[in-house]
């Protein structure tokens, strides 16, 4: 199938077949919909409190149907019922975090949470007792201090900017734009998906995983390179000085480390379906996804026409309906319901 989407109404994540809800980090709430988009409830705020989020990052949905919200700031999960509100939470260090929670909740109910040193999972029941620690083959990350980061400079990492405040108090990496990086997923099922991008000629592969590396699938792709525009390489430089100048580090980068070319494979996830959908470069800038089944037999490409969908959030899809966190003209943020239609 090859289709594009069409945004029909103007609503918010997806919880369940009647039900759809949406985290808030700005205000730190989560608040619950009906599927026609009409509000429910909202439950949460700032605060230490039961049932309050000082950096709320992550929802995931359990099988009984309850929200799991990730607090690192709180050391805390906390759970809440759709239409009663808070239940209980877990405790939990969060030894590091992201911008965005990068575990899953699986549809038996257990929690992957991948961890540094060594690169592998947690995995943890609903009670938040650990059930098992699993060690994939790979290299092991490391940390750098922002002593260190400002010693090693630019140098440390070709993906990277190396930054450091001028009185040294802090400091750490920024990501070069449109740098060709791997990508990672971690599906309801339990299974990793890796997706690395291909040099020469351009493209990706893309290898479903075990949790401890057995390898059970690999799709492969070749594309043409999407060349960076002037506009585009402009507007991140720009941004980068922005961050650089509001952390007190020094503005002056070595910019030739931004690619020509934009990467092969922005992010990948998976339908409710279990088809593996891709998000790639365009050369007219909306986003396009190509769709794969489960055994990796290709279906067609999807076009987002009209919504800037936001590259670093998989959307979430079930049979033709298309949920994305998307941004308007004044660079504010929907979730939005689209419907996948055939072309031509």
């Amino acid at each position: 199938m090859t289709g594009t989407m069409r945004n029909t109404r103007r609503i918010r994540n997806t919880l369940a077949s009647a039900t759809v809800a949406v985290l808030d980090s700005q205000a730190q709430e989560v608040r619950v919909f009906a599927a026609d988009g009409s509000h429910r409830a909202t439950y949460g705020s700032k605060g230490e409190g039961p049932g309050e989020f000082r950096d709320a990052h992550g929802l995931m949905l359990d099988p009984q149907g309850r929200l799991w919200v990730t607090d690192p700031s709180n050391s805390r999960l906390s759970v809440f019922d759709p239409d009663t509100g808070f239940v209980e939470s877990f405790r939990h260090n969060f030894v590091f975090y992201a911008y965005i929670f990068m575990g899953t909740m699986t549809s038996d109910g257990r929690i992957l949470r991948p961890t540094l040193r060594p690169q592998g999972f947690n995995i943890y029941d609903l009670n938040m007792e650990l059930v098992e620690s699993i060690s994939r083959p790979g290299p092991e990350s490391d940390l750098l201090s922002a002593r260190e980061a400002a010693q090693q400079g630019d140098d440390a990492n070709p993906a990277s900017f190396a930054w450091a405040s001028r009185d040294g108090s802090h400091g750490g990496f920024m990501g070069v734009p449109f740098y060709p990086r791997g990508v990672e997923y971690y599906d309801r099922n339990g299974m990793v998906w890796d997706g690395a991008h291909e040099d020469d000629p351009a493209g990706y592969r893309i290898v479903r995983q075990h949790l401890a590396g057995d390898t059970t699938l690999i799709v492969e792709a070749r594309k043409l390179h999407i060349p960076v525009s002037r506009e585009e390489r402009e507007a991140a430089i720009h941004s980068i000085r922005e961050s650089l100048r509001e952390r007190g580090a020094d503005t002056d980068r070595d910019w030739s480390k931004i690619p020509d070319v934009k990467p092969s494979i922005a992010n990948l996830f998976t339908s409710a379906e279990g088809n593996i959908w891709i998000r790639t470069p365009s050369s007219r800038g909306e986003a396009t996804w190509d769709v794969f089944a489960a055994d990796g037999a290709y279906i067609g490409t999807v076009t987002s026409t009209g919504l800037n969908a936001l590259p670093f959030l998989p959307p979430i899809v079930r049979g033709d309906e298309f949920w994305a966190i998307v941004t308007d003209a004044f660079d504010v943020q929907h979730v939005v319901r689209a419907r996948i239609t055939p072309s031509g």
